[in-house]
């Protein structure tokens, strides 16, 4: 499966893609992309040997989607796949749709704003969920590092559940979504034997912010 490998090629399609619809994604996935490169380090540091480019072009690009201006719920991780496929990097093209699904195909309508995906789009996010049935452990960095950062930096998966929530809504099935993370974050902390947030220098600076919504 083809990834991006070239950080300067990553981020010249960012900065493109910046300038078609400028706002807050930008500087949250350039935080995103750190917070995987800081995992990944650390947990080659255990002795995994994880290729740290390829990740960080991954999350660099994952919601690259947002090209195309605002859009409702899932709609952009459709619009990131479509890109990328089209450019020939399927491994970039699933990370823009599994980023945006911590259960996997399990319980995918509990994402938010799920009834406004045209139908199209919904069947082919299924599809795709369905031929990534086992998340590596690549997809679930980045899903992590997806909820561990904003725009301004890192931040605690609880506040930025909480954000997501006030700007996009909750229903009476998100905690199953969130769940999803804490699963993710269990597993990791497992292997690296330590809290995540330690690797997140700063983190502790968002608990004095205002939550955006």
């Amino acid at each position: 499966m083809k990834y991006i490998l070239d950080r300067v090629y990553a981020r010249d399609l960012i900065e493109w893609a910046y300038a078609q619809n400028p706002g807050p994604w930008y500087q949250h996935s350039v935080n995103v992309a750190q917070a995987t490169e800081n995992i990944m380090v650390e947990l080659n540091g255990n002795g995994y040997e994880l290729d740290v480019d390829l990740g960080y072009n991954a999350a660099l690009l994952h919601d690259i989607g947002r090209y195309k201006g605002f859009t409702k719920s899932v709609i952009h991780s459709y619009d990131g796949y479509i890109f990328f496929e089209e450019l020939g990097f399927r491994g970039n093209a699933n990370v823009c749709v599994t980023h945006s699904f911590p259960n996997k195909n399990r319980h995918i309508e509990i994402a938010a704003d799920w009834s406004l995906v045209p139908e199209h789009m919904k069947l082919k996010l299924v599809e795709i969920l369905d031929k990534n049935r086992t998340y590596d452990i690549y997809n679930k960095i980045i899903t992590l590092s997806d909820a561990l950062a904003d725009s301004e930096g890192f931040t605690t998966l609880e506040r930025r559940l909480v954000s997501v929530g006030l700007r996009h809504g909750t229903n009476s099935n998100t905690s199953l979504h969130w769940k999803g993370f804490y699963t993710i974050k269990n597993e990791l902390e497992g292997l690296l034997d330590k809290s995540i947030y330690k690797l997140l220098p700063g983190v502790e600076n968002s608990i004095f912010m205002k939550v955006d919504y």
